[in-house]
């Protein structure tokens, strides 16, 4: 069976030849020649965008349809969204291409487990927009768990019912994390809404860990501890302080910062020079450079002499 595709005129002229299920189009000019996707002409396929909308109000159309239609006016690509009470807003992305309307997926989440789901099926949105009625930490790991994709956060006067019973965190047995196990920003949030604290410490030890990756999970940690009067976290405030210390240490020693290195190992305690031990070990696996490994063998004489 081949596969359909759907032909569309556009105001000023052009033929859009779309195939829905490839997520492709071909575009034509006025006098029926092909628009390249690339300089070279060689390449008549054009990638349909996908504009991912959370939390924010659909109307029927749009979430029925296979593809909406968007404008392209002054070198930007316009994106609407409902801002609440029957208005919308509109958001203007850069855009170079030459057509005047381009096919573009939009697809609408309420909370942020469905759209959890919808990335471990190996999605990837170009654009995602955001309502700003999410937790900043709900929007931190919106992000990080489809880093690639541009974020936008809008604001509305009403906003879609947001049930936080149905966040990422709170639906474990919705969401299968074995296919997420390679994200480390979204494991760490999840044991540390658990209060699992040892398995977030297993995590620095056990998955590569990256700058941005360590910046999410010391920021988690810093409003754990800045939120530590709580009745919940009272007594685990001096673990999620050493869980910061322990990724602060790590981030340091993979941005390669000298003088935050010293640092800490000079006001370490015992605990901490064994775990900095462990992290530098680890370190030197992903830097094997002659220049690094010297830089490391510093370290750990340092530690060596805060230890005699």
């Amino acid at each position: 069976m081949s596969t359909p595709i759907v032909e569309e005129k556009t105001p000023k002229g052009y033929t859009l030849k779309i195939n829905i299920a490839k997520k492709q189009y071909i575009a034509f000019n006025p006098k029926g020649e092909i628009i390249y996707s690339d300089d070279n002409k060689t390449k008549p396929f054009h990638t349909m965008k996908t504009i991912v909308f959370i939390g924010l109000e659909s109307n029927t159309l749009t979430k029925n349809h296979p593809y909406q239609l968007l404008k392209i006016q002054n070198n930007a690509l316009i994106i609407s969204y409902n801002a609440g009470e029957g208005k919308r807003q509109y958001l203007f992305f850069p855009s170079d291409t030459l057509l005047d309307m381009v096919p573009c997926i939009t697809e609408f989440f309420n909370d942020t487990a469905s759209f959890v789901s919808y990335v471990k099926k190996g999605n990837v949105p170009d654009f995602i927009i955001v309502n700003s009625t999410f937790s900043n930490n709900d929007i931190t790991f919106i992000s990080s768990i489809s880093p690639s994709s541009r974020l936008e956060i809008v604001n509305t006067t009403s906003a879609v019912t947001i049930d936080d019973t149905k966040r990422a965190i709170d639906q474990m047995n919705n969401v299968d994390i074995n296919l997420l196990s390679q994200n480390p920003v979204f494991l760490a949030r999840i044991h540390l809404r658990n209060l699992d604290l040892v398995r977030v410490k297993q995590i620095i030890l056990d998955m590569d860990i990256t700058e941005s990756d360590a910046q999410y999970i010391i920021a988690f940690l810093s409003t754990m501890i800045k939120n530590s009067d709580k009745e919940e976290l009272q007594k685990h405030v001096e673990k999620l302080k050493e869980l910061k210390k322990t990724y602060e240490f790590y981030f340091h020693l993979i941005t390669h910062n000298d003088e935050k290195i010293q640092e800490f190992i000079t006001q370490a305690s015992k605990n901490d020079l064994i775990t900095f031990q462990t992290l530098i070990q680890k370190a030197k696996l992903l830097f094997p450079t002659k220049e690094a490994s010297l830089r490391f063998v510093e370290y750990e004489n340092l530690i060596w002499e805060k230890q005699q």
